[in-house]
């Protein structure tokens, strides 16, 4: 067995295994499919920065899906030509049995990858037929799994607008959000929405494991944007959880089994080699809360409360979360800085 047989099943087996990994298991996308994600959405990042434009990264989504396809075909592709050309004569034409040149290797090859038949060459001898099979099965599953794959991708970035949308019909930051829900004497059916929440942000977190791609779909509408609701959203859970007086906090069922949720969904971010920012977000406001009248705990004692470990590393991750998606923390800060589903309103 020379090089480049070598280099042929190489090829072949690190494009099986990305295939497999990314397509039929749920810890996120293969070696090859994720580290491509990441470089293509680190450029587009890059580009947002220098030029201010969202175009790119309105684009990355899409354009990856296809990217990844062509990466599997493609690399596939260039494995099995080198196999079949490794010996010079495994490929032979029908008509007078000469052995194929290159490019007609490479045109045998495509055709017998896209299960097509093939064409005016056939395999020279018992060896290369059984290797004819082998490929042809791979195209078979590949174009099966591909598909398979991509199609769904579709559907759950539909999904993952529309719970974005969903926490910002709720409020565009969160002391909005809080503010809505107040009644007066208490936030009334809120909880109701913490509860209906709670499945779906569990949801949404599966579907960014299994598809690690849809970390990368990216929405200049910021009403749906998925990392400025679930950053919105959690950190209305950490003003009711810490600085909202406790007496006045809403069913603590709900609320601790959304921010329960939350979390499921921040632990998906490693898939997509997101990781905590070392700088500090802005604490929410709690005097943006007082102004409407909904009792808070002091300034001191909220601050002392947001600092513990388990609050400060989920809110270093959540701003990860915000930058990494091209947006900056104003975009949810608060009221003072955003009017993000002004849009929404009457």
């Amino acid at each position: 067995m020379n090089l480049e047989a070598i280099a042929g099943i190489l090829i072949v087996a690190i494009i099986v295994v990305d295939v497999v990994v990314t397509t039929l298991t749920l810890g996120g996308g293969g070696p090859i499919t994720s580290r491509l994600s990441a470089g293509v959405w680190s450029v587009a990042l890059q580009f947002r920065r220098w030029s201010g434009s969202r175009s790119l990264l309105g684009v990355a989504g899409w354009g990856l899906l296809i990217a990844i396809a062509l990466l599997w075909f493609v690399g596939s592709w260039i494995g099995w030509v080198l196999i079949f050309d490794s010996t010079g004569t495994g490929v032979v034409t029908s008509s007078n049995k000469l052995p194929a040149t290159f490019w007609e290797t490479v045109y045998f090859t495509g055709y017998t990858l896209s299960t097509l038949g093939l064409g005016d060459y056939q395999p020279n001898g018992t060896v290369w037929q059984i290797t004819t099979a082998i490929a042809s099965m791979s195209g078979f599953f590949l174009v099966t799994l591909t598909f398979a794959y991509l199609l769904p991708v579709i559907g759950a970035a539909t999904q993952k607008r529309q719970l974005a949308l969903y926490i910002s019909s709720l409020g565009g930051t969160p002391d909005e959000m809080i503010a809505r829900a107040w009644t007066g004497k208490g936030f009334g059916e809120f909880s109701q929405h913490l509860i209906a929440l709670s499945p779906m942000v569990i949801q949404q977190g599966e579907n960014h494991l299994t598809y690690p791609i849809l970390h990368y779909f990216h929405t200049v509408d910021r009403s749906r944007a998925i990392a400025l609701s679930i950053t919105c959203l959690d950190e209305a859970l950490t003003l009711l959880s810490y600085g909202v007086a406790p007496e006045f906090r809403p069913d603590p069922s709900a609320l601790q089994s959304c921010r329960r949720a939350n979390v499921a969904f921040l632990k998906t971010l490693k898939s997509a080699f997101i990781t905590p920012e070392s700088d500090w977000p802005k604490a929410p406001p709690l005097d943006l809360l007082r102004r409407y009248g909904i009792p808070t705990v002091s300034e001191s004692e909220f601050l002392d409360a947001i600092k513990q470990d388990n609050v400060a590393q989920r809110r270093h991750l959540l701003l990860a979360l915000v930058r990494n998606d091209g947006w900056t923390w104003d975009a949810v800060a608060s009221s003072h800085t955003t009017n993000r589903t002004q849009r929404l309103d009457d």
